[in-house]
């Protein structure tokens, strides 16, 4: 069960309870790590000729995007039962919004480059640190995924940064695949058709966003009166929300 500024082992409380502290930690060093990556492979890819590599370095900004949400929204549910802001719109369907939308615009730009790549080849792609680099990046969100995968089953802002990190898992295999084929065919041509699928691995992470923005905008908030300071620590949350609808039910049927 779910209690105030206590961590939660139950199921019961997905989406209803508070981060912990080692949950927040260890997001934050995948964000370091997934951060300072991200600006490697850039220009791994910058100077490989690969768009793969570079659109892959988007993906992990996106990763990154996910894990930040994932710790605000930690940070914004624990300053909701501090301090209340009624009339205000919600700070983080605001934030979902904003990251979903430029998921989209991510992925519309490295599509409309990839899809020259596909039209016009590059001449030269160098195949030895292509591979590297995406090597590389699959030992990092394997790490992150192992660092993750169990706090992923309680909470469910870290399991979307999971996810993230599953998909990006799937792209660094794809461009790893599409350097031995440079390397032994000279397939250029596959190195902007893995650019093309990471864009759409974008494009649908920010479907669900978008909707999950649009649930915490609608969601009616508890009055704060309703949460007062002796229950703290020792009430169980799911049971107020209960509570709360029930005698708002009962006050219209009076009515």
């Amino acid at each position: 069960m779910t209690y105030f500024w206590h961590s939660c082992n139950s199921q019961t409380c997905m989406g209803l309870s508070q981060m912990s502290g080692q949950q927040r930690f260890r997001l934050g060093v995948m964000l370091g790590a997934i951060g300072l990556f991200a600006i490697v492979e850039w220009l791994a890819g910058y100077w490989s000729h690969s768009l793969a590599l570079r659109s892959d370095a988007w993906h992990m900004v996106a990763d990154a995007g996910a894990i930040l949400l994932a710790l605000s929204a930690s940070w914004l549910m624990r300053l909701a039962f501090v301090r209340r802001l009624p009339g205000k719109p919600r700070l983080d369907a605001i934030a979902a919004f904003l990251n979903s939308l430029a998921l989209i615009l991510m992925a519309g730009l490295i599509a409309t480059e990839a899809i020259q790549h596909l039209i016009e080849p590059p001449q030269q792609i160098l195949s030895g640190p292509m591979f590297v680099t995406a090597a590389l990046g699959l030992a990092i969100n394997a790490i992150g995924i192992v660092m993750l995968h169990e706090d992923s089953k309680n909470n469910l802002n870290v399991r979307g940064a999971f996810l993230h990190m599953l998909a990006d898992l799937v792209s660094s295999v794809g461009i790893m695949f599409a350097a031995l084929a440079i390397y032994l065919f000279q397939c250029f041509w596959l190195d902007g058709a893995i650019g093309l699928l990471i864009s759409l691995f974008i494009a649908q992470s920010a479907i669900p966003l978008l909707k999950l923005s649009r649930e915490q905008w609608n969601k009616q908030s508890l009055p704060f009166n309703s949460l007062m300071m002796p229950e703290i620590g020792r009430t169980n949350i799911a049971d107020l929300i209960v509570d709360t609808k029930n005698t708002d039910s009962e006050k219209q049927t009076s009515q």
